[in-house]
């Protein structure tokens, strides 16, 4: 008997360590679901061999990695399966299963369902995709002939192909070996010269920001200052050509974290919807840009998002309205946190700025009439309205878009900040550094809203709501890996911390099958039970 609980435990620390068996996929709901009606036919083999689609599909799955899938949730299928013997039909019937098996799963991780991204993170703000795997396969079955939807299952657009393309150079940069490390508390500047010199030149070439020309020189030159200023310029840093400090520790990133970061990146491409609308609007949070895109047409806007306290959730919802002048009635959250301290230091710190001051009844309120320090963030009957004008926070145009979260487009007086490279600045909304150009993709109209007349009704105080004809879609979303408007790559930083949980997520998620299947009955089919 304790040879028997030994042996039960060591099958189980085996699967563990090891992974899951291959299941029984002839006893799987789904892929029962997806034979229905017709049991005895199979989708992969004739005359005792695989079919165009079942070598494609094989194929496939021996590539899944390539699009940042889990290579161990599916080569164990491939080896299992290459190695079947399709000459008897119960051999081919379990094979036939195991493939439609891992044809479901592929189905649905190409098509965004492996994570649930509100589980990951509370300000993502996206339900998991509902992918009906077995309803898509028998969709693409009814053609038994045609096999392009096996490689047609990823996103279509260019980002995610040439982010693909990315991942596949990056791989290869692995097998060159890790590239050097700049000793700690390094700084460079120009003029200096040596070996750490020659060793950042090295980590610019490999990181795709230097030529090899001139590699031998050991003289920090006004060139290789130009290509640090670049290579800045692509990871969000201050561009002031020096190694030190963000800059050093983008250098020293390890291959391995950029690998993770475009593996994230991929997965969140799955999350967009499938396909993009002709025109929309793509902010991006760490990558401190909105993209603005009319079908082949596109152009960048620098943008400012909220502060790591006060972070921009991501979620896609329809803008349906441009308010000119707007006034700000300030968030309650806002009031308390950034007014009231400074009300209480001083009643008239917002004087000639265009501050009005309510009570709960309605009325106006003198700020020198009241005792500010009566007044916390648990209980703030005040409400607080700046009007329109140059000084108001929203700027001269605000963008309404359709959600719970009180989040806009909008424009802002305080137009230097755009002048720094990391711009987690804002209180949660999305401020837009040309919101006169904006407007006027926005409109869609350019012979009725020329940006002479949208200049002219923004001008003033006077507020003037515009409904938009047709919704423009929205998409709230978080890239810390993006090609910018130069077809560039760059590499951010996780300034909410976003893809480190999707990163560990996608860990989680991981099936983690070896090439053994799992026996009806018998001690293996328990111990692999996950």
């Amino acid at each position: 008997m304790k040879r028997k609980i030994c042996l039960f435990f060591f099958m189980g620390l085996f699967s563990l360590t090891y992974g899951r068996a291959l299941p029984n996929a002839q006893e799987d709901s789904r892929v029962q679901k997806a034979y229905d009606p017709l049991q005895e036919k199979l989708f992969w083999i004739q005359n005792n061999t695989w079919t165009a689609c079942g070598l494609s599909l094989l194929d496939a799955l021996t590539h899944a990695k390539d699009d940042g899938l889990w290579a161990e949730d599916y080569l164990p299928f491939v080896e299992h399966l290459k190695k079947a013997d399709l000459t008897s039909p119960e051999t081919q019937k379990e094979a036939d299963a195991l493939l439609t098996f891992a044809a479901l799963n592929y189905i649905s991780d190409m098509k965004g369902g492996r994570l649930d991204p509100q589980a990951v993170d509370k300000n993502i703000h996206l339900k998991r995709k509902a992918v009906d795997a077995v309803q898509l396969l028998k969709e693409y079955l009814s053609h038994p002939e045609q096999c392009s939807w096996i490689y047609d299952l990823a996103p279509p657009t260019p980002e995610y192909q040439h982010m693909k393309q990315l991942l596949a150079l990056y791989r290869h940069k692995q097998t060159l070996g890790e590239w050097p490390q700049l000793p700690k508390n390094t700084k460079l500047q120009k003029g200096d010269k040596g070996p750490l010199v020659e060793a950042l030149k090295t980590l610019l070439i490999a990181q795709d920001t230097l030529s090899g020309h001139g590699q031998g020189s050991d003289v920090f030159d006004e060139d290789l200052e130009e290509a640090l200023k670049l290579y800045q310029s692509r990871h969000g840093l201050e561009q002031d050509g020096k190694v030190g400090g963000e800059t050093l520790k983008a250098l020293n990133t390890p291959i391995e974290d950029r690998l993770k970061s475009i593996i994230v990146s991929l997965e969140r491409q799955r999350w967009l919807p499938t396909p993009l609308p002709s025109r929309y609007i793509q902010v991006n949070i760490p990558g401190f840009y909105l993209k603005a895109v009319n079908g082949i047409n596109s152009f960048y806007m620098p943008i400012i998002t909220g502060r790591e306290y006060r972070k921009t959730p991501v979620f896609y919802a329809p803008m349906t309205e441009i308010i000119f002048n707007p006034s700000w009635h300030v968030p309650t959250s806002i009031a308390v946190k950034d007014k009231l301290p400074k009300l209480k230091r001083n009643p008239n710190a917002f004087a000639g700025k265009g501050y009005h001051f309510y009570n709960s009844s309605g009325e106006e309120l003198s700020p020198t009439s009241v005792n500010w320090d009566s007044y916390s963030s648990g209980s703030f009957p005040i409400r607080i309205v700046q009007s329109p004008g140059n000084a108001n926070a929203l700027g001269k145009i605000r963008f309404t878009i359709d959600n719970p979260f009180s989040i806009y487009l909008h424009g802002t007086p305080e137009e230097k900040l755009f002048n720094k490279a990391k711009r987690a600045l804002s209180s949660g909304c999305i401020r837009v550094q040309d919101p006169v150009k904006l407007a006027g993709f926005v409109f869609n109209n350019p012979h009725e809203w020329t940006r002479n007349r949208i200049e002219e009704e923004s001008s003033g105080t006077r507020t003037k709501r515009v409904k938009l004809e047709a919704s423009l879609p929205v998409f709230i979303t978080y890239f810390t890996v993006f090609e910018d408007e130069n077809y560039k790559w760059n590499f951010v930083d996780d300034e909410y911390g976003q893809d480190a949980k999707i990163w560990t997520a996608l860990e989680k998620a991981k099936r983690g099958f070896k090439d053994a299947p799992a026996e009806k009955h018998g001690i293996l089919s328990v111990a692999s039970a996950p």
